[in-house]
């Protein structure tokens, strides 16, 4: 049994994927296995896979007859067919520096109760230039507690931090013990955007997690990507309203936290009303799912929107309709 399995899901990245591919390979941490999983992709993808698979008798790899449309499908594929006592979901289009295996496996087997290990990021663009560090990401959240490595129980995370934002944004970042895997189940396929989300609030609960505040992994950043789709037509917002409910299950959540996050969906939906073709139904679906988690979710819809119509001078107003036709 390999101690470690990678887990490569990939779909249209023949661009990324020998970087992606060699930066693994490449670890420091020897002992592993490779499942390069291709969701029918229509570039070259196929043949860099054939190419490394030839090379390197690590590598597994799974192709798909058909596209699944998921990328929690794969997630939840490759995971069902991992053998290792670790898992690392190293997506695609990212790549790692070569200790980053070694050191968060390091701190997994540190503590037996650690479940899950992640590291910094830094985030890459299309060429593999460096656009800035993870901690800005953090920092908003918490000023201090990303600036330092830390080992904790996940569940403190989750009901402090996951209510505003998922702490864990991106999963070539973490390792996590197939074990708790295995307990905790899979990822959520139905979800477009914010399946991991989910995934890392339901391991994060049932374990420890260990944090390393070296950046280790290399997170790449596309200007026409799915989280920008989804933004576009309010399945981001929607999505991130059932997090909120869903994440009452792992007991009281912070209650300032929780309430900055709901303020923050108003003012990020108001401005989408204006400047996306969010369609009545998507609308719909938004206010029912905060209405879930606020019993007074109506009243305090109605005074946010009063005040982003009425305010600074009918701002509102004049985004909505415009200010030659407000003049007339």
């Amino acid at each position: 049994m390999p101690r470690v399995t990678v887990i490569i899901p990939n779909y249209n990245h023949a661009l990324y994927l020998p970087k992606r591919i060699d930066s693994v390979l490449k670890q420091t941490e020897r002992d592993f296995e490779v499942l390069l999983l291709d969701d029918c992709s229509p570039d070259n993808s196929r043949e860099i896979i054939a190419h490394y698979a030839a090379q390197d008798k690590r590598i597994k790899v799974v192709l798909n007859e058909q596209n699944s449309g998921s990328t929690f499908h794969q997630w939840n594929k490759g995971l069902s067919l991992a053998k290792g006592e670790y898992i690392w979901i190293a997506e695609s289009d990212d790549y790692a520096d070569p200790r980053l295996l070694e050191t968060l496996v390091a701190r997994l087997e540190a503590d037996p109760q650690v479940g899950i290990a992640y590291c910094m990021s830094i985030s890459v663009d299309e060429k593999s230039q460096p656009v800035g560090n993870h901690y800005a990401y953090y920092e908003e959240v918490d000023a201090q507690r990303w600036a330092h490595d830390f080992t904790i129980p996940g569940i403190e995370l989750v009901q402090r931090y996951m209510p505003f934002r998922c702490i864990i944004p991106n999963a070539s970042a973490v390792v996590v013990r197939r074990s708790v895997i295995e307990q905790t189940g899979p990822a959520d396929e139905t979800m477009r955007l914010s399946g991991d989300w989910a995934y890392w609030s339901k391991i994060l609960a049932s374990s420890k997690v260990a944090f390393v505040a070296e950046p280790l992994n290399y997170f790449r950043q596309h200007t026409n990507n799915v989280r920008s789709k989804a933004l576009v037509t309010g399945l981001a917002l929607a999505e991130e309203a059932h997090i909120l409910k869903f994440l009452q299950q792992f007991g009281p959540l912070d209650s300032a936290v929780y309430q900055k996050k709901i303020d923050s969906l108003l003012q990020r939906w108001f401005y989408g009303m204006v400047n996306y073709n969010i369609t009545p139904k998507v609308h719909k679906e938004i206010y029912a799912r905060l209405a879930q988690v606020d019993p007074h979710f109506a009243r305090r819809f109605a005074s946010a929107f009063s005040r982003f119509l009425f305010g600074n001078n009918m701002s509102g107003i004049r985004q909505f309709i415009g200010d030659k036709l407000l003049a007339r």
